[in-house]
């Protein structure tokens, strides 16, 4: 019979140190060998089992048993109320009102709903390039691109300006950051509620609403969801379409970048670059971890038992680096049969991103190499500084010269 949580005497804190260049860390595949339901603590001090298995994951994913409701007064958290503890929001409900509320938006985010904005990405990917072209060479590529593309980018999709959005980054960055105080993350994360209220605001009176904020106003004006699910969906839009897109963009360019031979194939042959977006999606999940989720009642997984309102933590890592299901995974190879689906999840949860950003890093990466086909790190790839104690790890700066 496994140990409940609070019988556990070792735990595994978390974050654990990640691999060169924003690999997995070891640890991963350390419990997928010998502890798969593994006893970890989170950097709040709250314990959780950790899963790297894939038909685990796979199952915790997809069972009702397992909530994503995370609102209630002492749910898991990563450090203090972050933006999982914000009601209403499609991140924290479950079905049925999890899928009513997706409803509303799911339309933006199919495959076709996101080639509606590869122009308005490739628009915004340009202007940051002519910056690049006009400026000082070497640069940092994280402040001359990375870190403005998805937050252009996702207020472009979302028809707030920028400059509005911008006075609250502090506030994004904060409630992902492991170093931050529980009081400073409780505070942040209500300066993103009092933001989006206000974005609402801004735009209840626009007569317009095929954008997604938009389709949610006018679904909460209809009666068809609650104002607390706007303002918490709200939220939810604005913190995981920019800061997420930040280190597979980052990251996936590092990585471009030490391996030249794939990189030149790529530049050479465009047709190849949604091959190496399915490459970089399964290599990195710079989430690492995973949220949490809490069991309804006890259930069994794997050899272990998971006990009613014990915390459960599926780190895809732990699916795409399975040597079971993709040979080599410590190799990057765009010419893999294999894609990256695996890094989105499954279940009702399936991240409702995961067309936009593929065509988003599919046109960053294209984009960035037609104007600078010679572009190559300013430094060793072993001097890159990481940013290590955030939830979508990424590096702190990328020197880059052409």
């Amino acid at each position: 019979m496994t140990l409940s949580l609070e019988q556990q005497t070792e735990l595994i804190d978390y974050p654990f140190p990640i691999g060169p260049l924003g690999t997995p860390p070891k640890t991963i595949a350390w419990a997928r060998k010998h502890r798969p339901l593994c006893p970890i603590r989170l950097p709040s001090g709250t314990p959780a089992w950790m899963l790297t298995r894939k038909q685990d994951i796979a199952m915790v994913l997809s069972d009702r048993r397992f909530s994503r409701n995370l609102t209630f007064h002492g749910a898991p958290r990563f450090v203090g109320e972050d933006f999982t503890a914000v009601p209403g929001g499609i991140f924290n409900l479950d079905p049925p009102d999890h899928t009513r509320v997706r409803q509303v938006i799911g339309p933006f985010y199919t495959r076709a709903g996101a080639e509606r904005y590869r122009p308005l990405i490739e628009r915004h990917a340009q202007s940051l390039l002519d910056a690049m072209a006009a400026g000082s060479n070497p640069v940092d590529l994280m402040q001359a691109y990375s870190n403005l593309l998805p937050l252009h980018s996702n207020c472009d999709i979302l028809q707030v300006p920028v400059e509005f959005r911008a006075r609250y980054l502090e506030y994004f960055h904060t409630q992902t950051n492991y170093e931050a105080s529980a009081e400073e993350v409780a505070q942040a994360t209500a300066q993103v509620i009092d933001f989006a209220r206000r974005v609402i605001e801004l735009r209840r009176d626009q007569p317009h609403h095929d954008d997604p904020i938009g389709a949610l106003i006018q679904a909460e004006r209809e009666g068809r969801i609650s104002e607390q699910e706007l303002v918490g969906t709200v939220c939810y839009l604005f913190v995981t379409g920019s800061e997420p897109l930040i280190p597979p963009l980052s990251t996936g360019l590092l990585t471009l970048l030490v391996h030249p031979q794939q990189l030149r194939q790529c530049i050479d042959d465009p047709a190849l670059w949604p091959r190496a977006v399915e490459e970089v999606l399964r290599y990195h999940h710079n989430g690492v971890l995973g949220l949490p989720r809490v069991a309804t009642e006890d259930v069994t997984v794997g050899d272990g038992l998971i006990r009613r309102g014990e915390a459960v933590c599926a780190t895809m890592l732990g699916v795409t680096w399975d040597p079971k299901y993709y040979r080599h995974p410590e190799k990057f190879d765009i010419h893999r049969d294999t894609d990256g689906t695996a890094t989105f999840g499954s279940g009702p949860h399936f991240c409702l991103g995961s067309s936009l950003t593929r065509v988003f890093l599919e046109s960053a990466y294209r984009l960035l190499f037609e104007r600078f086909p010679r572009l190559a790190l300013a430094l060793p790839a072993s001097e890159i500084p990481w940013e290590r104690n955030i939830l979508f790890i990424r590096p702190v700066s990328l020197p880059v010269a052409w």
